[in-house]
């Protein structure tokens, strides 16, 4: 008993070691009072990076959006936020939270959002290919 801090020591530096050794295929590592969520930070960098050429390929591709479409993806692309509850989407788009949440999992399906679990509830991001079929249905707005 007298190395057991030590002990304490080497085995949260292990599972340190361990979620951080396969960051692409861990969606969530919990142990030695250690705990990461990769799909969160994974989440986080896509939100700071620009469409790839595929994505934007993609996004091309994709059918046109709704007019409500693109206000629920301007919504989820608002500063400071990677993550948004579908109550606040909704009120941001004035729309009932039935359709907006009924217009997320749509997006979700073709590739332009995706869904966690935060701690109120189930939240909402944008992705890449999503930023990109926005950007495209705003400058065909424009044009």
């Amino acid at each position: 008993m007298e190395l057991a801090g030590e002990m304490g020591l080497a085995i949260l530096a292990g599972a340190i070691g361990l979620a951080f050794s396969n960051l692409d295929k861990i969606s969530r590592f919990k142990g030695a009072g250690f705990e990461a969520e990769m799909n969160m930070v994974h989440t986080i960098i896509e939100n700071q990076t620009e469409p790839s050429p595929e994505q934007k390929k993609q996004a091309i591709q994709s059918d046109v959006l709704s007019n409500e479409e693109a206000r629920i993806l301007v919504s989820l692309q608002k500063p400071g936020y990677t993550w948004r509850y579908a109550r606040t989407v909704s009120g941001e788009v004035s729309l009932p939270l039935n359709k907006t949440e009924s217009i997320l999992f749509s997006l979700m399906t073709r590739g332009f959002a995706k869904n966690g679990t935060g701690s109120n509830g189930e939240i909402w991001a944008i992705t890449n290919v999503g930023k990109s079929a926005q950007e495209q249905y705003e400058q065909k707005k424009n044009a």
